[in-house]
């Protein structure tokens, strides 16, 4: 047996998130079981959207069960839901407590092929604060063929448990439906026929407030019709992203729309391009758009923690747009290919006093 415990620090540039341990540990499996106190709509869309994922549920079995005592609302149910329909090798069903203890588990387990099983046991929820955002503490177990995990106790409480269980129904809706997120616990126990409350705190897909104060500023190159996957030099991916190519870690990203306005989260993988033999991380903003005549865009990216970015990418003539296209002659670019440069707040606030990720830093939602 293998054992391993990991300490999700998302100011350690050595944290094993829990996200890409779930994305590691569904390499070469063929069965995963995850069962999860909480789930929020955009945890549930960056883990079951992710490419491994995707390509895992193409060839290999996924079941789910999520609590409804807290937190899980009714977009989260109905994500999940769209996402079994879209997937026939996904089962979702929910635990409807019919008691006044607390649903509470986070436990993911995996079967492969050759008779090897993992387990993944944390604190962790489907949600970004606990997949990525927020410090938590989770651990992985490792078993050869033939070798038991000792998990049998889950077995038997989906089979105690039974009719408690079920699919995404329209009770099923109205209890998530009663969950609202709160930023402090409440305290207390709640009898079953009030319905469930939130007990603890959940980053549903928030900003996290404050950042490291590093910034890069990147000429985005043409390369192609796709040139929103955005390729950069090794010394940018190393350096400033702090991502290891071929590894199951991601880029965690948001773009600014605004100065209080964030879309989704982006979830990315760094992607090795043969043809251009460059590194390239994808980003949503101008997907589709043509590459423009007059200058290449320019992506600002703020360093929230660790692998985890806000961004802005601004097209010629845009507010902001000069002011950045100087800083990247007037700073020393880092590594080969068009100017990109590493760089502080301040001198970002300087040179664009209206910047909206500096004016105004984001905060946790």
């Amino acid at each position: 047996m293998e054992y391993e415990f990991h300490l999700q620090d998302p100011t350690s540039r050595d944290t094993v998130y829990l996200f890409e341990a779930i994305v590691d540990a569904l390499s070469g499996a063929e069965v995963c079981e995850g069962m999860f106190a909480f789930a929020s709509r955009a945890g549930v869309d960056s883990l079951i959207g992710d490419p491994a994922t995707q390509s895992f549920l193409r060839q290999s079995r996924m079941s789910l069960l999520v609590g409804l005592d807290a937190v899980t609302d009714r977009q989260a149910l109905e994500c999940l839901r769209e996402r079994e329909r879209e997937h026939d090798r996904l089962s979702v069903r929910v635990f409807k407590n019919p008691t006044s203890a607390l649903f509470h588990p986070k436990i993911a387990r995996f079967s492969y092929p050759d008779g090897r099983r993992s387990v993944i046991v944390g604190s962790g929820n489907l949600t970004p604060g606990g997949l990525q955002q927020n410090f938590e503490a989770f651990s992985v177990m490792r078993t050869d063929a033939g070798e038991s995990a000792g998990v049998s106790s889950w077995d038997r409480f989906l089979a105690d448990q039974d009719t408690h269980i079920g699919g995404i129904d329209a009770e099923a809706l109205e209890l998530a439906a009663r969950n609202v997120l709160r930023r402090r616990p409440r305290r207390g126990r709640q009898g079953p026929t009030k319905g469930p409350t939130v007990v603890e705190a959940e980053i549903d897909g928030g900003v996290v407030g404050g950042g490291t104060g590093r910034f890069l500023v990147a000429r985005v190159p043409r390369a192609g019709d796709r040139w929103n996957q955005v390729h950069f030099n090794r010394p940018v991916i190393e350096d400033f992203f702090q991502i290891r190519h071929g590894t199951h870690e991601r880029v965690y990203l948001r773009e600014c729309r605004g100065e209080s306005d964030f879309g989704e989260q982006e979830v990315r993988p760094c992607v090795y391009s043969e043809r251009n033999k460059n590194l390239k991380i994808e980003v949503a903003s101008h997907a589709g758009e043509a590459y423009p005549d007059d200058g290449p865009p320019i992506a600002l990216f703020q360093e929230l923690q660790v692998r985890s970015f806000a961004y802005l990418l601004l097209m010629p003539g845009e507010p902001g747009y000069a002011e950045l296209n100087r800083l990247t002659m007037d700073l020393p670019s880092v590594g080969k290919g068009l100017p990109r440069v590493l760089t502080l707040g301040d001198r970002v606030a300087s040179a664009w006093p209206n910047c909206p990720l500096v004016e105004k830093p984001p905060t946790t939602q």
